[in-house]
């Protein structure tokens, strides 16, 4: 027969304990960051993405960009030029969609323009 474990459960005074000093320790934790540091942030992850070609990942950091500032048109142009650039791939059959890693006139590369 198996020997049970007795667990005891930690009560709310411990848990408020453990918070505060959570909240000593690692006071940068507890800041939410601001628009224009997340922003950059997702600018970073943006062109990490660009450099991967991983296209589908820097759509997603552009568009949290927009979510921030709407009105951020240089996020827009990227947008819009991946999307051409992916149409393009699609619609040409020698394209670098082919997967075999040489460059056959695929469309528009998509610029960084931050």
């Amino acid at each position: 027969m198996r020997q049970r474990l007795e667990i005891k459960r930690s009560n709310s005074m411990s848990n408020s304990r453990l918070l505060s000093t959570i909240r000593n320790y690692l006071p940068g934790a507890w800041i939410a960051p601001k628009n224009n540091e997340l922003i950059t942030l997702y600018r970073l992850r943006y062109r990490m993405a660009l450099e991967e070609q991983k296209y589908d990942a820097a759509l997603i950091f552009l568009n949290k960009i927009l979510e921030l500032d709407p009105l951020n048109a240089e996020a827009k142009l990227c947008k819009g030029e991946i999307y051409h650039r992916r149409a393009g791939e699609r619609s040409h059959p020698h394209s670098r969609a082919r997967g075999d890693g040489r460059d056959h006139g695929a469309a528009v590369v998509a610029t960084e323009y931050f």
